[in-house]
């Protein structure tokens, strides 16, 4: 009995040590196999960039561009350095014919001119009030009040800026798919989004979002499985 289990135990761990993963059943052209071994890791963490890149690979190997350049995207916005990720971005995106919104580029947390100038003001508002501390200097009073100005300013500018992009849900149709005027498929045609076409999520009803397309601003509704949302990066 005890050698039995013992032999069932050996022969599970052999198949788990020499299963297929995603690498090679994509050397084998097995690219759905693969496609669907990536995702199993990228479904339990999505923030990896190395995830999204495999599938991005993949999903062009299967011909499905619009999906490629969503896990393409997805990929920068964890590691917007990414050069391989970002070279297929714009291949891609040529191919499709779309264009790519500088602010999916960038990490929501990016540090940006208007943060560097609140921390250059917090500082020299410390120093000078750390001097006045010890001597009592009108002019330096008189420099803290513009100083102050220029921190605050530059916070409010920021967080503003910040809170704005944080409301932008942006997503990418991975297919084309027919706009229609409310959530449901019986209502009338106003449009159609075309294949890795970025959009603007703006409400949803149902299994039904309703978007805008960046590049013409036309809003309608279509069915979740038309479209991936954008998860974005925090660095």
């Amino acid at each position: 009995m005890m050698k039995r289990i013992f032999l069932t135990i050996i022969l599970l761990f052999s198949a788990a040590l020499f299963a297929d993963d995603g690498f090679s059943l994509y050397i084998k052209k097995d690219y759905s196999g693969a496609y669907n071994a990536f995702y199993s890791k990228f479904a339990t963490n999505n923030n990896d960039p190395l995830y999204s890149y495999n599938l991005g690979v993949t999903s062009e190997a299967l011909g499905r561009k619009g999906e490629a350049l969503y896990f393409y995207l997805q990929a920068l916005q964890n590691a917007p350095d990414f050069p391989e990720a970002k070279n297929n971005l714009g291949i891609v995106a040529k191919d499709l014919e779309i264009s790519i919104p500088k602010a999916l580029t960038t990490p929501v947390f990016a540090v940006d001119a208007l943060l560097v100038i609140f921390f250059i003001s917090l500082y020299a508002f410390a120093a000078i009030l750390s001097i006045l501390c010890f001597k009592s200097d009108w002019r330096l009073k008189i420099m803290l009040l513009p100083v102050f100005l220029v921190m605050c300013v530059s916070a409010t500018l920021y967080y503003l800026n910040y809170n704005e992009n944080l409301k932008e849900n942006w997503a990418v149709a991975v297919k084309g798919e027919i706009l229609r005027s409310g959530p449901d498929s019986s209502l009338k045609e106003i449009g159609k989004i075309k294949e890795g076409e970025i959009i603007n999520v703006v409400s949803s009803s149902g299994s039904w979002y309703k978007v805008k397309g960046f590049q013409d601003n036309v809003e309608g509704w279509v069915e979740l499985g038309s479209i991936r949302a954008v998860k974005r990066g925090t660095l």
